[in-house]
C-alpha cells in the first residue's frame, strides 16, 4: 500500500526522540513491502537537497515552512498552509492508502490537500495544547500573551485533527490521559509504546569505552543527556550533584546542547565544581553509544513533559541502570524494573539522597542483562510491532 508520514522534520535532518520513532515505523512498513513516502519541514541540513529525494528507499519531499516570530498571530496557519500547497504540488496525484501524522501542523496541513480519501492515523507524542502550556509558562509575559490568545486555536487544530483521525495512538498511558483531560476521546486512543532497537547493545567493556572516550577508569560516573532547556531539569541535576562531584566523590558528565548551556556552565563554577561536572556539547552517534556503556548511572532529572521515556529504553539496552524524576509518562518504563530509583521531579535534594545512597552502596541497580532482558520482555519488536502493523495496516 501507499503509505505517508507527516511529521515536522525527518530524522535525517534532524535527530531527535519523535524523529526517531517515525524514521522507525517508516522503515518497518518499508520492510514490510509498503510504499514509504514522507513529507517534513526543510532543515538547514537538507537546505542543498531537492525537493523530493530518497533516503533508505523511502521517498522524502521537503518543504519550505514560512520564518515567522513566535508571537506572530499566523504563525501556525501559515506552517499548516505551506505543507497543504507541498502535499498538493508534490503529492496531490497520487493515492495514499494510509497517512500516519506525527505532528500537528504538516499533518494538518497534509489532512487538509488530501481530504477524506486515504485514512489517517495520528500518533501523538506530547498533546500540542499540554507542550506549548509549559513552554509558554516559563515565558513570563510574553507567555501569558501567547496563552490568552494562542491556546485555544492550537486546541482547535489538535482538536480537529484526532477527529479527524480513524486512529489515534499514544506511546504511554500518560499522553493517553492527557487526550482524555483535553478532548475526552480516551476510548478512541491506542497505547503502543516504541519498540527497544536491536542495533543498541553493549559491545564494549566498561573499561574499553571509558578508554575510547577519555574517561578515567577508577572514577564513578554520573551520565545525562539532555537538551539544556528548561523543562529538563539540568539545573536540579546539578544543583543535587554538583556538590557530590565537587567532594570526589564522582564526576557528572553533562551530553546536549542549548539555550541554557551558558547558565548551567555557571551553576557548575558558582558551585566549586567545574571540572567535576564536564559539559561535553552534541556527542555523535558514536560517542553517544560509548557513553552508554561507559557510565555507572544515567541521571533523567526531567521536570515536565516526558510522554515515553525513550532515553530511558536506551540506557537499558546497554545495561546502563537509570535514576529518574517521576515525571509524566517516566515511571511507566522505570517503576517495573527500578521502582527504588525514581524521586520527584524538581526535588533536588530527593535526587541527591538517591545518588549518595548509589555511592555509599546502599542502593543497588538491577545486573546489567536483567534490564536487557526486562527490554525483551516488554518492549523487543516482536512485541510491539505486530502491535503496530494492526494499527497501521487495519
Amino acid at each position: 500500500m501507499n503509505y505517508l508520514v507527516a511529521v515536522d522534520y525527518c530524522f535525517v535532518d534532524k535527530p531527535g526522540g519523535m524523529g526517531r520513532v517515525a524514521w522507525d515505523v517508516a522503515t518497518a512498513m518499508r520492510d514490510r513491502g509498503h510504499c514509504v513516502s514522507m513529507i517534513s519541514a526543510r532543515q538547514n541540513s537538507g537546505a542543498d537537497l531537492p525537493p523530493v529525494s530518497e533516503t533508505d528507499g523511502i521517498r522524502i519531499l521537503r518543504y519550505d515552512r514560512p520564518q515567522l516570530l513566535g508571537w506572530h498571530p499566523r504563525r501556525a496557519q501559515r506552517a499548516i498552509d505551506a505543507a497543504a500547497e507541498a502535499t498538493r504540488k508534490w503529492l496531490g496525484s497520487e493515492t495514499w492508502d494510509v497517512v500516519h501524522i506525527h505532528t500537528p501542523f504538516t499533518g494538518t496541513g497534509v489532512l487538509k490537500a488530501l481530504g477524506d480519501g486515504p485514512r489517517y492515523v495520528y500518533t501523538v507524542h506530547s498533546p500540542l495544547v499540554l507542550e506549548q502550556k509549559i513552554n509558554w509558562a516559563t515565558q513570563g509575559f510574553g507567555g501569558r500573551v501567547k496563552m490568552a490568545f494562542g491556546f485555544g486555536a492550537l486546541k482547535r487544530i489538535e482538536g480537529n485533527l484526532l477527529k479527524a483521525s480513524h486512529g489515534i495512538q499514544t506511546l504511554s498511558e500518560f499522553t493517553r490521559s492527557q487526550i482524555e483531560h483535553y478532548y475526552g476521546l480516551a476510548h478512541r486512543v491506542t497505547v503502543i509504546p516504541h519498540w527497544r532497537r536491536q542495533d543498541l547493545k553493549r559491545i564494549h567493556t566498561k573499561q574499553e569505552a571509558r578508554q575510547q572516550l577519555g574517561w578515567p577508569q577508577d572514577e564513578k560516573m554520573l551520565f545525562t543527556v539532555r537538551r539544556h532547556g528548561k523543562r529538563y531539569g539540568l539545573d536540579v541535576a546539578i544543583q543535587a550533584i554538583g556538590p557530590i562531584a565537587a567532594e570526589g566523590r564522582c564526576l557528572f558528565v553533562v551530553g546536549g546542547d542549548g539555550p541554557l548551556r551558558p547558565t548551567l556552565e555557571a551553576m557548575a563554577r558558582e558551585q566549586g565544581c567545574g571540572d567535576r561536572v564536564r559539559f561535553t556539547g552534541r556527542l555523535s552517534d558514536k560517542d553517544l553509544i560509548l557513553a552508554y556503556q561507559a557510565a555507572d548511572l544515567f541521571i533523567l532529572p526531567t521536570v515536565a513533559l516526558e510522554c515515553f521515556g525513550l532515553i530511558t529504553q536506551e540506557a537499558f539496552a546497554f545495561g546502563c541502570p537509570v535514576l529518574s524524576t517521576d515525571a509524566c509518562a517516566i515511571p511507566e518504563t522505570m517503576r517495573p524494573i527500578m521502582p527504588q530509583f525514581i524521586v520527584p521531579a524538581g526535588d533536588a535534594s530527593a535526587l541527591r539522597q538517591k545518588v549518595e545512597d548509589y555511592l555509599a552502596g546502599k542502593l543497588k541497580p538491577p545486573p546489567p542483562e536483567a534490564l536487557v532482558d526486562y527490554l525483551d520482555q516488554r518492549f523487543h519488536e516482536s512485541v510491539v510491532l505486530p502491535k503496530m502493523f494492526e494499527l497501521l495496516e487495519r
